[in-house]
């Protein structure tokens, strides 16, 4: 899922745990997962996504 990456630090990471086994929020660009989404000129929009499941969808239809 697409996401802004001020967005995504809200969303619960499944690889990050404390040591009471809580789990954490996304880091972000700081993650080794976090994919900046390219724009038409090939470079980074403001938008990103985990890269853990693969890249998104662009549509379903």
């Amino acid at each position: 899922m697409k996401t802004s990456e001020s967005d995504a630090k809200f969303k619960f990471c499944p690889l990050l745990k404390t040591s009471d086994d809580k789990m954490k929020m996304c880091q972000g660009s700081m993650c080794m997962m976090w994919r900046w989404v390219p724009d038409e000129k090939g470079g980074d929009t403001e938008e990103g996504y985990c890269g853990l499941a693969g890249t998104p969808c662009a549509s379903l239809s």
